[in-house]
């Protein structure tokens, strides 16, 4: 789709549109008129589904910021009881009250919105007594402009990013729709649902009122089981009273709870160690070089080693200068360009920074504010470890044995007094932490794993204070590993008995949970 980015728009497929269309309709079957809002059309695929309605007289008002779109949809509906109206729905005001709200909101990030449009989702947000803090994208600000036009025995039905799940900022946001209405459902889906990489999504239904309240949750394992309504929708109290996120609807009580109370007996990465982002360059593809640009430009006087992510680091849990060189022989990125403002300017050094100008870096925000665009900040000094905040099958913390900086992709680790860096590293690789990154973290279409800083920094840890000759032996052990079952299966009884009490029973249910949690994660 043309300017996807600054729309937002991810088109809704057919079969979920229609999917969403006659599980609204059915709550309404008594009823012989309703009123309808789509706030954002798009190409019409809820139209469609809802002009197919026969039995129920339905007044709808359709919404759309693209006059072309909205022409293609209005050609989908025939009846007269409708009203196509181009504007954006954060500035769309009226008295009137609708049966029904459904559609799939525009995913746009703050930072890419107008003044205009950020202004008035603060307005939207703060008359519902919530925070400026929950406007972080522009479909959280449709949800709550959405509810404020229900009648009082309406039902909201929206598409949404599975972000109302599992990030900070839509704990609120979660909280004010538990307190608005009486039932909710969350439809979550082992297949991505829209031809669109990495937007993992979710459909919300959301009553007004109900006979059976509470919050309920299914995961549908394929189109399949949706079109013939093969699923069955679970309270999980215990899972909506907790900060648990609510992608992890499949866990039990029983296992919640358990988990729960492993966690109350542990101290967290932040009692054991320091820990920042890596450095910030405003533009890695241009400040940090291969050997052979290095070379072009005379620049060898002005870099350092530096990781640029953690895909350069499979394997092992200690990086070296022998890694650092393999790395360059296979001509990967990893030399930093550090320059000082008092750095003298040769004429090899200016063609390279021309290049950078010819790029428009000066223009990029980060770069912008800086006295020279092209000197980075608060390289600091290098890390003893580092923790990259993304992975894939489980996360990774590396003790640094290298001259090596790292980028932001990571966060360098430094220990506190009285903690040892080799025990910290050998006591972070269990079944019981590596499945509370699982919960704790967030995660994204294609299955990446995310940690924030606060994630990261809660996350408990079962420290446990060995030698250096059993970290050599851990190393070693780690490195000649097929997969990171077999690490965990000799370490847990060690680790998690020790600190714990844990014996071969609980590890095996540990077991099991962290398997479900990533399966879930990478759709298996």
């Amino acid at each position: 789709m043309t300017n996807q980015k600054q729309t937002g728009s991810y088109y809704t497929p057919q079969y979920l549109a229609s999917f969403i269309s006659k599980r609204v309709l059915s709550h309404f079957e008594s009823r012989a008129r309703m009123s309808i809002l789509e706030p954002s059309v798009g190409d019409g695929a809820f139209i469609s589904e809802l002009a197919k309605e026969e039995n129920i007289n339905i007044n709808l008002t359709a919404l759309d910021i693209n006059k072309v779109e909205l022409k293609i949809a209005s050609e989908k509906w025939s009846k007269k009881t409708a009203s196509f109206v181009k504007t954006d729905f954060l500035k769309y005001s009226t008295s009137k009250k609708y049966s029904v709200v459904i559609g799939n909101p525009p995913y746009v990030k703050k930072n890419i919105l107008t003044s205009k449009q950020i202004e008035l989702s603060k307005a939207i947000h703060s008359n519902e007594n919530l925070t400026e803090a929950s406007v972080k994208n522009i479909w959280a600000t449709f949800l709550v402009k959405a509810n404020t036009l229900l009648a009082k025995n309406g039902v909201l039905a929206f598409v949404l990013p599975s972000e109302l799940l599992q990030v900070k900022f839509a704990e609120e946001v979660r909280e004010y729709l538990k307190n608005e209405f009486e039932r909710i459902e969350i439809f979550t889906f082992n297949d991505l649902m829209f031809e669109c990489k990495g937007q993992d999504t979710i459909v919300l239904f959301a009553y007004k009122k109900a006979e059976l309240k509470g919050e309920f949750f299914t995961n549908i394992s394929s189109k399949k089981s949706l079109e013939q309504n093969d699923f069955v929708l679970k309270n999980n109290n215990l899972l909506v009273k907790s900060n648990v996120k609510w992608t992890h609807h499949f866990l039990t009580s029983d296992e919640l709870t358990f988990i729960d109370n492993l966690k109350k007996e542990l101290k967290t990465v932040n009692d054991y160690s320091d820990s920042k982002p890596g450095i910030v360059t405003g533009a890695n593809k241009y400040f940090i070089i291969n050997k052979e640009t290095e070379n072009n430009y005379n620049l060898s006087k002005y870099t350092k080693p530096i990781i640029q992510k953690g895909l350069f680091v499979n394997g092992s849990v200690v990086f070296s200068d022998e890694d650092i060189q393999k790395l360059e022989k296979n001509n990967r990125p990893t030399k930093l360009l550090q320059l000082n403002d008092a750095d003298k300017i040769s004429k090899k050094l200016r063609e390279y920074l021309d290049l950078g100008v010819l790029e428009k870096l000066p223009e990029r925000h980060k770069c912008g504010i800086r006295k020279n665009w092209y000197v980075i900040p608060n390289i600091s000094k290098k890390p003893d470890a580092f923790f990259f905040k993304r992975s894939h099958l489980y996360p990774k913390l590396l003790k640094n044995d290298s001259n090596a900086f790292v980028t932001d992709s990571a966060y360098k680790v430094g220990m506190r007094n009285g903690y040892d860096l080799n025990s910290f590293i050998y006591s972070f690789y269990n079944t019981l932490t590596l499945l509370l990154s699982e919960l704790d973290g967030r995660y994204y279409g294609g299955g990446v794993l995310e940690l924030i800083p606060s994630e990261f920094k809660k996350l408990p840890i079962p420290y446990n204070k060995i030698s250096t000759s059993q970290f050599d032996n851990f190393t070693t052990n780690f490195e000649n590993k097929s997969n990171i079952e077999e690490i965990l299966i000799q370490n847990d009884y060690n680790i998690l008995n020790s600190t714990l009490g844990i014996n071969n029973e609980d590890l095996l249910k540990l077991t099991k949970i962290r398997n479900k949690l990533k399966k879930k994660r990478l759709r298996e």
